[in-house]
């Protein structure tokens, strides 16, 4: 199959997987159950590795930015400073990337074993759609579960940055909470949100695709798990840049 061909063909692939996934939203049955369920195990795998990864950034901007502000003797602008780049960029930009890393490698994984198990192909013979009942939970479990993560993340991203800034390096509490929020509105919270909220989607769609793509035993597994991986990153960072330049255009 030429190149031309083959790209038309994953296009078509794409076109009906997601035409699949809006109906399956859209109309019954629902299950519910499964959905509850895959959350749960994505929040257990998931809490612990976005925690770590995302709560030493406060700490980074908080001892690196306090030499810089004391220089111009602009300390109390720190916390600002800290608040803003959490709420914006490095707590959903950061919890989505381990999301894709933890839920959709686990996700993409589980269905690519189901399919070269012919699993996928059983369900369907047994009147099950696979799309509503494999890869929809999934896509509803990551979309509700990347925003929960950002608010614990956002939480921790400021508590260390607090920690570094106020108990280690001697800044004064009533300062920096006093400016903590004086440059974040609830638009930042929203615009984080919301990002959480398209990268996590994103990672379900992806992971769903490429899991039910799966062939060639093990290794197509494996491969599956480490190209969702993949994709999803390149994916957050490059429209997390994009996003955060448009706002910063429109002033938001």
């Amino acid at each position: 199959m030429t190149g031309p061909l083959r790209l038309l063909e994953s296009l078509g692939a794409v076109a009906i997987y997601l035409f699949a996934i809006v109906r399956s939203l859209f109309t019954g049955p629902r299950y519910v159950a499964e959905t509850l369920r895959v959350a749960d195990i994505l929040v257990r795998r998931c809490l612990l590795p976005v925690g770590l990864a995302v709560a030493p950034v406060g700490a980074v901007i908080s001892l690196q930015g306090v030499h810089i502000f004391r220089s111009f003797g602009a300390e109390e602008l720190l916390s600002s400073l800290l608040a803003t780049a959490v709420f914006r960029e490095y707590s959903p930009a950061l919890a989505s990337v381990m999301v894709a890393a933890q839920a959709g490698s686990s996700i993409a994984a589980r269905i690519g074993t189901m399919q070269v198990r012919g699993q996928i192909d059983a369900l369907a013979v047994m009147s099950v759609d696979p799309i509503r009942y494999v890869v929809v939970p999934g896509l509803i479990a990551c979309a509700i579960v990347t925003p929960l993560l950002n608010v614990l993340t956002t939480i921790l991203g400021l508590a260390s940055g607090w920690f570094f800034a106020v108990v280690l390096s001697g800044c004064d509490h009533g300062s920096f909470m006093a400016n903590l929020y004086s440059q974040v509105s609830m638009v930042d919270l929203w615009v984080g949100m919301g990002k959480c909220l398209v990268f996590g989607t994103a990672v379900g769609l992806i992971a769903g695709y490429l899991g039910l793509r799966t062939s060639g035993g093990a290794t197509g597994v494996g491969k599956a798990a480490n190209n969702t991986v993949t994709y999803t990153i390149v994916l957050i960072l490059v429209v997390d840049y994009l996003a955060s330049m448009l706002l910063l255009r429109w002033g938001l």
